[in-house]
């Protein structure tokens, strides 16, 4: 499969939705805030970004590790074994007429089973035509951290709105007129905080254990600066974040646009789009790096931040605004995982001759 960031958003969407189950069934959504959980998977360990492995069943929590091959960009390219709960064995996953299922060699019988991409756990029916439906969503964001400045802070007005255990309760650390000069200077004031202790980005996700990053910054960091420079302060952001937590993966959170007459020439969206457009081709060539596109849905039909999801008239987005955000990271997280958990069923069955 090509690496999730080199695929359009919309693409990855459709790509979701047109995986339909044998038979002609209708594929059921992937994933579903009121659907009853599947209470035969138990939470289990967190695992690595670019491996998949297997989630335990509930009745005595036992766990068998799944197995798969990783390319150098971090991407699993095969998963030869996924748990079982119906007999408490592993057995080889296998794509077969646009459906996945666990396979037992032995017999050529379909199982039920599971597998875990990016955080996120799978569940494969054969009664269901192998289609896949992800039952632990939280399980990602629960171990995420959202990075940024003024902007980034109404995702905490946000999450307490929609409740503290939505999303798996992630962390919001975010300040007002923070940007990379502040955070690599430790300038007092203008940096984030954990537990009320002024920390810089990439001491921040060490102290709370963060797996992943959802960094959306770049609005104040424009202002007077040309695109190119500020591009590269993020690179070296986001390497610092990585040097010093090994294994946490980034994703770039594309910088939302702007509307109204203030500031516009020392931030227009021409920089902004500029900006954008270097991170995304950042992404694309760097392994645990991830861009996901939240602007695109918040503008209106001349590129301005809309109206309708705008504060005040400028860069701050209202509940709304916040709303089509994290949805949009929400599907992101589900389409890639649903594409990579496809692919690697098919790599698995081309690797045994199926």
């Amino acid at each position: 499969m090509n690496k999730e960031r080199t695929i359009l958003f919309t693409a990855l969407i459709s790509s979701a939705i047109c995986l339909s189950a044998c038979g002609g069934a209708k594929k059921q959504p992937a994933f579903s805030e009121t659907s009853a959980p599947i209470t035969t998977v138990a939470t289990t360990t967190e695992s690595s970004e670019t491996e998949a492995t297997t989630a335990a069943a509930s009745d005595g929590g036992n766990q068998t590790p799944g197995t798969g091959t990783a390319d150098p960009a971090g991407n699993s390219t095969a998963v030869s074994a996924e748990y079982n709960a119906e007999v408490g064995a592993s057995y080889p996953m296998r794509y077969e007429n646009n459906g996945v299922y666990c396979h037992d060699p032995s017999t050529g019988e379909k199982k039920t089973g599971y597998i875990r991409i990016n955080g996120i756990v799978y569940f494969f029916d054969p009664a269901a035509g192998g289609q896949l439906t992800d039952i632990s969503v939280n399980d990602f964001f629960s171990k995420a951290v959202f990075i940024g400045n003024s902007t980034s802070e109404g995702l905490t007005m946000y999450f307490n709105a929609k409740g503290k255990d939505y999303l798996g309760g992630p962390l919001v650390a975010a300040k007002v007129s923070y940007t990379f000069n502040s955070d690599k200077s430790k300038l007092n004031g203008y940096m984030l905080k954990y537990k009320d202790e002024q920390l810089q980005a990439k001491e921040l996700v060490k102290k709370a254990g963060s797996k992943r990053a959802l960094i959306m910054m770049g609005t104040n960091d424009l202002m007077g600066a040309q695109a190119p420079a500020v591009a590269e302060k993020y690179k070296a952001y986001i390497e610092g974040i990585q040097q010093e937590n090994p294994g946490v993966v980034i994703y770039i959170q594309s910088t939302t646009p702007r509307r109204g007459t203030k500031n516009a020439d020392s931030l227009s969206n021409d920089k902004i789009n500029e900006l954008n457009n270097l991170m995304m081709e950042y992404a694309n060539s760097h392994s645990n790096v991830f861009y996901i596109d939240i602007s695109t849905p918040l503008m209106d039909g001349e590129g301005n931040l809309n109206q309708s999801y705008c504060s005040d008239g400028y860069v701050h987005l209202n509940i709304d605004g916040y709303g089509v955000w994290v949805n949009r990271v929400v599907d992101y997280v589900r389409a890639v995982s649903l594409e990579q958990a496809v692919d690697d069923a098919k790599a698995s069955s081309q690797a045994a001759g199926q």
